[in-house]
């Protein structure tokens, strides 16, 4: 479990005021030693996921029509110099690539395009892989997709609650409905997979108990499926917890996806702890003496991070990155936006280490934060390069950042 995460992430950010890009400007963003960071891409609306496609042009989902974006340094002076807009026509947030095809998740449908390794462009027409998903209007909808190919072939699919935390009216202090529907078809992830003879590949639910996962990623190095999903709100609002408790509560839990894993949502949450993090039975929930609200019959998480942090983006990182980060998790926390009256806070890229079989370890680090005010960097994906090039997306800013693993240069 992860220790002393507190402490740790509040002091080991860079301590200047200042400092320099890739090419030596000045930039409000920080790295960590041994790094440079570099804007690029700018002025490119609501970009979510990302992925690197073999050809090295950088893909990013857009929650704005049509879906998609690619970005490409054609002269190879570390900035995009050339985007061109394409895909279904609606706005999504997951993107993947493997084998020859390029894979968008939109809020209700899953589509495909035959993108070779060795083009440099997609086909013009889309394959649909899965339609119907699960979506709906305003409030906690959490509509977004996060996807992520299994060592097995298969698509992993997060689908997010469309609740807070099942209560049947999110404004008052009262029991949530039992049993949830919303664990019928959503809170979960499902694994996607061809079915001989069918048009659209055969769905079937591996985890349950996830409030909004779609912070989804495979290790490559395992083949173990991970999470990171959203905690709820308003703890302080609805049950009188103090405004420092439902800041820092419930946390954001890192779990690993196996058939069959029940994380506990909504009927139980993650109490964060600088030890360790745990679940406990949520307010609406406390007194429910069922067996399908027992806390200790859920799956216990592997990990946990302060609440209301907003993981949006999961990758690993590759062995070409230097030594002491070349084996563990980059996860980009989006920041809160919940934890008034006290200010906001999580809006980094942090690497979280992970052993020989997988499981993370030590305790984590940030790799890329602003020295502006809160909100001035909001990270929502995260993607490799074959080189070891990582590019992160900030949505709010319409901003694709890319961290190199070398010191910057210097006017």
């Amino acid at each position: 479990m992860l220790k002393r995460l507190l402490p740790l992430l509040c002091c080991a950010a860079p301590l200047a005021g200042q400092g320099v890009d890739c090419d030596g400007f000045l930039t409000r963003m920080a790295v960590a030693p041994g790094f440079c960071v570099r804007a690029f891409a700018t002025q490119v609306g609501d970009v979510r996921h990302l992925v690197v496609h073999p050809s090295g042009v950088v893909v990013a989902a857009t929650r704005s029509p049509p879906g998609l974006l690619r970005l490409e340094d054609t002269d190879q002076d570390g900035r995009a110099d050339a985007s061109v807009r394409f895909g279904p026509g609606e706005g999504g947030s997951g993107v993947a690539w493997r084998d020859g095809w390029l894979y968008f998740a939109t809020d209700n449908a899953i589509y495909r395009y035959r993108w070779p390794a060795a083009s440099r462009a997609p086909d013009t027409l889309s394959e649909l892989v899965a339609e119907g998903l699960p979506e709906s209007g305003n409030g906690y909808a959490h509509n977004a997709k996060g996807i992520a190919f299994g060592r097995d072939g298969a698509l992993y699919v997060s689908v997010g609650s469309a609740t807070d935390n099942c209560q049947v009216d999110e404004d008052i202090a009262q029991p949530g409905r039992f049993p949830c529907p919303d664990l019928l078809k959503r809170a979960g992830v499902w694994r996607l997979a061809p079915s001989p003879g069918a048009t659209t590949w055969a769905r079937v639910q591996v985890a349950t108990g996830l409030r909004n996962a779609m912070a989804i990623g495979v290790d490559p190095g395992s083949g173990r499926v991970w999470g990171i999903t959203h905690g709820r709100d308003f703890l302080g609002k609805l049950w009188s917890w103090s405004a420092t408790e439902s800041a820092m509560q419930p946390a954001e839990l890192l779990v690993e996806i196996k058939p069959g894993t029940d994380f506990g949502w909504p009927y139980c949450m993650g109490y964060y702890q600088p030890a360790q993090t745990k679940l406990v039975p949520a307010p609406e929930y406390q007194g429910n003496t069922a067996a399908a609200a027992d806390c200790s019959k859920k799956t216990a998480p592997s990990a946990g991070f302060p609440g209301h942090w907003a993981p949006m983006g999961l990758t690993f990182a590759p062995s070409t990155w230097p030594a002491e980060w070349s084996h563990g998790m980059v996860i980009a926390f989006h920041g809160s936006r919940s934890r008034a009256p006290l200010p906001e806070d999580g809006h980094y890229v942090v690497y979280l280490a992970t052993d020989a079989s997988g499981s993370p370890v030590g305790e984590p680090r940030i790799l890329l934060r602003s020295l502006g005010a809160a909100g001035t960097l909001r990270p929502a994906g995260v993607a490799f390069t074959s080189t070891g090039m990582l590019y992160v997306s900030d949505d709010d800013h319409g901003i694709v950042y890319r961290i190199e693993p070398r010191m910057p240069n210097h006017p």
